[in-house]
């Protein structure tokens, strides 16, 4: 899958100038009662690949460009009950890569297959005897989609890692990991990996009110084909985080950690934090902590004299070519209602503690978007406050939020108006120097669309695949910005 970047341009791109038309075209609906998952492959080849995942059977649905089916063909893989990790896009071909159990070993395999669901190639990752993670592993993508790695939890303190790169053919990690005195059900916050193998977790510890004096992230960086790791300590003494993310800039060889914080509460913020460096140079630098401006809250709230800003979270890193990021934040809350019992739980996004009950209702609040742009010496350049008023009931959000477009000269957020049948989908078309302008990009009124932007694929620097979900029917729907 090809990854573009957002660049910094030299030339100025007038407000009017930012709004170009769009081609949509929608698949015909197909049944999910008997599926178990879906993955949007994207175009392989001349044709665009739809996963689905039937109990024991795996199959491959294959659309021309204008999203007419052409076939659909079943695919083959080992084992009764094949876990499936991944399913990745590889330009002229895709991969399954997938667990199974085999008489007293557990495996994990790749195989590769053509544009026409034939297969190519079988390849051994690895294997070992039975109760080595029980195919439990959680997985995560580099972004070019070159390496994979695997990882699991057993107890409290201990991590099996294993890294894998697809261009390569080679494990660059399998190792089993200790912690000591850890807690990494509670203190682990996000892992990411770089496209050449680097493996990074963060966690988090002391972070209450209490014990802020002692409050510090922690970055444990895996390497490629060594058991060594380096352990970053990052002081975060005197505050309490909302939320804080790791992200690698694959182009700069570098990682950044953003956080929301305030003295006092995990919900509200009074500005955000900052550090990105070589993993090697972090030692030498300090944390920077940037207040909210007054102007910011006055957009968000209306009034200057606010001093916080409540119930965002940190949704998005994009780096800019020259190592500086543009950083997002969006207004996220969750409340779970019990049908009997009378009372309501609120959790917000950056409540860490919250164990939310299968039985009753929930409500579900994905409102403003709040973008700034940093400098290469950590200043803001520019910020924006973008408006949606998204809520949404027992659907787990995922009707919600938004999509980062990226080309190299536009950021498009691109989501719903409203969660529901009929709707329109909007966009905010964003330069590098912080022009915007709002524009519509299709309504849904008689369409029987309910589009998943959070599950979104983008296949080329003007073309989008979104899947549409209402009730049991699925379709495809392509939006083209080129036309």
């Amino acid at each position: 899958m090809k990854v573009f970047s957002f660049i910094i341009c030299a030339v100025f791109f007038l407000v009017s100038n930012l709004s170009t038309a769009q081609e949509v075209t929608v698949s015909s609906d197909m049944s999910l009662r008997a599926k178990l998952a879906y993955d949007i492959i994207g175009r392989v080849d001349e044709s665009i690949l739809l996963y689905q995942n039937e109990s024991k059977e795996q199959s491959i649905i294959i659309y021309n460009n204008d999203l007419v089916q052409q076939s659909e063909r079943q695919i083959n893989l080992f084992g009764k009950r094949p876990e499936i990790y991944e399913v990745v896009n590889l330009d002229t071909a895709f991969a399954v890569i997938y667990g199974f159990h085999e008489k007293k070993t557990e495996n994990i395999q790749m195989d590769i297959f053509s544009a026409t669901a034939e297969l190519i190639d079988s390849i051994s990752i690895a294997s070992k005897d039975k109760d080595w993670s029980g195919l439990n592993f959680e997985t995560i993508m580099s972004k070019d989609e070159s390496v994979i790695a695997f990882y699991d939890m057993k107890g409290k303190d201990e991590l099996h890692l294993l890294v894998y790169d697809l261009q390569l053919d080679s494990v660059l990690h399998n190792n089993v990991y200790l912690f000591q005195g850890s807690n990494l059900y509670n203190d682990l916050l996000n892992v990411d990996i770089s496209n050449d193998g680097d493996f990074y977790m963060l966690t988090e510890i002391n972070n209450s009110k209490s014990q802020k004096d002692q409050h510090e992230a922690i970055v444990f960086h895996f390497f490629p084909f060594s058991e060594e790791i380096q352990q970053i300590n990052i002081p975060l003494y005197g505050i309490v985080c909302g939320d804080l993310m790791l992200s690698v800039d694959n182009n700069n060889k570098q990682i950044g950690i953003v956080g929301l914080y305030d003295e006092k509460k995990y919900s509200e913020s009074k500005g955000f934090l900052w550090i990105a460096a070589p993993p090697l140079n972090f030692g030498n630098l300090d944390v920077k902590y940037i207040p909210f401006s007054q102007d910011l809250y006055f957009e968000v709230y209306g009034n200057r004299n606010e001093k916080h800003l409540e119930d965002f979270a940190v949704t998005e890193v994009i780096w800019k070519n020259n190592g500086s990021p543009i950083l997002t934040f969006e207004m996220q809350v969750d409340i779970s209602r019990r049908s009997a019992g009378g009372y309501i739980t609120n959790q917000s996004s950056s409540s860490r503690n919250y164990r939310g009950s299968n039985t009753g209702w929930s409500d579900h609040y994905r409102e403003d978007v709040v973008i700034l742009s940093l400098s290469k010496t950590d200043d803001v350049e520019w910020h924006k406050v973008f408006y949606k008023r998204q809520f949404s009931q027992n659907d787990e959000g995922i009707f919600s939020s938004f999509y980062s477009f990226l080309t190299p000269s536009r950021l498009r957020l691109i989501y719903n108006d409203e969660i529901k049948s009929n709707n329109t989908v909007s966009e905010y078309v964003l330069d590098p120097l912080g022009n915007y302008k709002r524009t519509s990009v299709l309504s849904t009124e008689y369409q029987n669309l309910k589009l998943r932007f959070q599950d979104a694929t983008q296949i080329s620097s003007t073309e989008l695949l979104v899947p549409s979900q209402k009730n049991y029917d699925l379709s495809l729907v392509k939006i083209d910005f080129s036309k």
